[in-house]
């Protein structure tokens, strides 16, 4: 097909089935970077995409005839030589620090909890060597946490460790 049907191809597919389709190529290039430079992982992405947005066929049939997208991209990669992951890093790397966030504040509130329900004032403990301390008077209420070194480290380690599992760091050093 030309490059001046492909548009009109596109247009016609509903927003599900363009949903589905980035979705498809977002996994598929992320298989692919374990195994393909960015310039070629690129030029492969681009060329899939432009041959489902002129395909023909419903999306779901395009999809199943192209298989997974690890079967796919085992079959652009050469399996011997396996690169990083960088972008899965990046992402693993953040979903470690929301849940890493959402620990800490639960703890924080859940001790703020205890020393409104038990009326003893205020409470000190610690979270990942990170000193939190809960408060409650007729005055007011809260939570706070001084910094320090674990303020900064604990994050930072959490998110470093995240991102070298994540991106599969032990790759680079193989030959």
């Amino acid at each position: 097909m030309t490059d001046a049907i492909a548009p009109a191809i596109r247009s016609r597919r509903s927003i599900a089935d363009r949903l589905r389709i980035d979705a498809y190529m977002t996994r598929f290039e992320w298989h692919l970077e374990g195994g393909l430079p960015g310039g070629e992982r690129k030029a492969v992405v681009k060329g899939l995409r432009e041959e489902l947005a002129a395909d023909p066929r419903e999306t779901g049939a395009a999809l199943r005839d192209l298989g997974t997208p690890r079967t796919l991209a085992a079959r652009y990669t050469d399996e011997g030589a396996l690169r990083p992951l960088w972008s899965i890093g990046i992402v693993t790397a953040g979903a470690a620090l929301l849940v890493y966030w959402i620990l800490f504040l639960t703890y924080a509130l859940g001790m703020l909890a205890v020393v409104d329900g038990a009326s003893v004032g205020s409470a000190t403990s610690q979270f990942l060597f990170i000193p939190v301390q809960a408060f409650s008077s007729p005055e007011g209420f809260g939570i706070g946490w001084t910094g320090g070194w674990a303020w900064l480290m604990v994050p930072a380690a959490i998110v470093l460790v995240a991102f070298l599992a994540g991106a599969r760091i032990w790759r680079a050093f193989r030959r």
